[in-house]
């Protein structure tokens, strides 16, 4: 099926009373018990209109549904997902989550989530008012344009996966944002809100205002069977998946087609109802880029997950796919609240290597595999693992064997460990700052192998490097070790415990 444009056959079946005769128009339905995870619900904007507002219920204590909206020609207006206040849109000025829009008369479509539907039938409730005079001011709102804050071979310190008061659940302005990024050190935050890219519009406006921290366009594709951050999107590909006829797969080569970097998000939270989707379950996409290995600080949430998403990495290598290791804080609140359930913007952080501090230097960066995380924060020990001048693609140096030099900073009495084929190879004592180690690595005929690098702390990683890779060819099957992974299982935790920090990290409360 073509886009949100024409009645849906569900429509059929609706029970909807529409109340015509004056503002609001109300539309009352029970949402199709199907397999698809969306539907529509069309409705007319009569001409005149300047303004919409529209109030929405899933009239449940139990179900969650999840709203956006389309345009009379079929195009995405916003996605405010779990957003509890109304939406408003206009062509001068919208509600948060979506974009300016004309309101040309015709036929325009609500676009609903099926988000969790436990109780059935499960029943809507729309409200929509057509105004003639708008409530809302004008927005200054501008196309977004790339800069570059900095020219300099090195490593930037940074944050992929932030969100901003664009994201229904988050509190965070652009400049609250940028003022603690500053503060803690970081070069870069990637501004990853829900199924939205309006941030876009106002990004240029604040990073006139930043001038040591580069705001980057990112999205958190988010599905009901896992998060996908593409950072450096500007455009953003269906999500709707069923009533467009879109896969994820699509929407993962339309990320690379743009030049952003498709990521796993957190991709062992398995919260069920506390946080939907948020677990990884759509399996092998091609085309995925990287994988975020620290979630939450370390301190705060991390010690929960990381390892698992550590193993979970570990086991995508085993297949032959490769993934850049990011990490991202999931900061709502610019650092507010932080406590016991809330880490804030830096914790992790992710060291890029790039020629400058721009979207494309970073975006190299990550697609070379040139990274480093620290699971803590800006503060933790930094390993910088020096590579050989020889022929490579990407992360992966082309011959049978390579030899590399690891430079650890600020890791004093703690443990340097390589990490070859997904088993510990070495481990050294490190006693001195800055400290280096050797390792030569070496693919065997018709195969790849594989090594990263952490500092451990307590026998716990604390920073982790990328994989540097080694074949006669980067396509060919990576060495997969008959021993058990090195990474740990996931920590026992109380279930009081994970309850609250799931509720902190539940994309939408009820």
């Amino acid at each position: 099926m073509q886009r949100a444009t024409r009645y849906n056959a569900h429509m059929l079946s609706i029970v909807a009373l529409a109340v015509l005769c004056a503002d609001p128009m109300v539309i009352e339905g029970t949402v199709p018990d199907d397999a698809s995870e969306f539907f529509t619900v069309p409705f007319t904007v009569a001409p005149g209109t300047v303004e919409l507002e529209i109030r929405h219920d899933d009239l449940s204590s139990s179900n969650i549904l999840d709203w956006g909206l389309f345009a009379a020609d079929g195009g995405f207006v916003g996605w405010g997902g779990g957003n509890s206040e109304p939406a408003l849109v206009g062509p001068l000025a919208s509600s948060r989550s979506y974009s300016l829009a004309t309101l040309t008369p015709g036929t325009w479509n609500v676009l609903v989530g099926k988000a969790l539907v436990t109780q059935k039938p499960a029943k809507y409730r729309l409200e929509i008012e057509s105004r003639t005079t708008p409530t809302l001011s004008a927005q200054q709102r501008t196309a977004w344009m790339p800069v570059t804050l900095a020219v300099s071979s090195r490593f930037y310190a940074g944050d992929l996966h932030v969100h901003s008061t664009q994201s229904g659940d988050a509190r965070a302005t652009l400049d609250e944002i940028a003022a603690l990024a500053a503060k803690r050190g970081l070069d870069f935050v990637a501004l990853s809100e829900h199924n939205t890219l309006t941030t876009l519009d106002f990004l240029n406006d604040a990073q006139s205002r930043s001038p040591t921290v580069l705001l980057v366009p990112s999205v958190e594709f988010t599905t009901y069977a896992g998060h996908l951050n593409a950072f450096g999107a500007t455009q953003l590909p269906d999500f709707w998946f069923g009533v467009s006829n879109r896969t994820l797969a699509d929407a993962v080569a339309d990320f690379a087609a743009q030049g952003a970097v498709p990521t796993v998000n957190h991709p062992t939270l398995d919260l069920g109802t506390f946080c939907i989707g948020c677990a990884w379950e759509h399996g092998a996409v091609d085309g995925l880029a990287a994988v975020e290995v620290g979630v939450g600080g370390w301190d705060e949430t991390g010690s929960l997950f990381d390892e698992s998403a550590l193993a979970f990495w570990e086991a995508q290598a085993s297949r032959g796919i490769h993934l850049t290791a990011v990490g991202g804080s999931d900061d709502h609140r610019a650092g507010v609240g932080r406590n016991q359930t809330q880490s804030e913007l830096g914790s992790p952080t992710t060291m890029i290597f790039a020629h400058e501090l721009s979207v494309a230097g970073l975006t190299r960066g990550l697609l070379d595999g040139r990274t480093v995380v620290k699971l803590r924060g800006p503060d933790d020990p930094m390993i910088e693992v020096v590579l050989p001048n020889m022929a490579h693609d990407r992360d992966t140096y082309l011959g049978e064997q390579v030899e590399l030099s690891a430079r650890v900073t600020g890791g004093v009495g703690h443990t340097l460990v390589w990490i070859e084929n997904g088993v510990v190879a070495r481990t050294d004592q490190i006693d001195v700052s800055p400290f280096s180690a050797d390792f030569v690595l070496k693919a065997p005929s018709g195969n790849t192998a594989r090594v990263r690098a952490e500092v451990r702390v307590d026998q716990q990683p604390r920073t982790v490097t990328s994989f540097v890779w080694v074949g006669t060819s980067r396509g060919l099957p990576p060495v997969v070790s008959p021993k058990p992974s090195s990474c740990s299982s996931v920590p026992l935790v109380s279930i009081a415990l994970l309850g609250l920090w799931a509720l902190r990290r539940a994309r939408r409360g009820k």
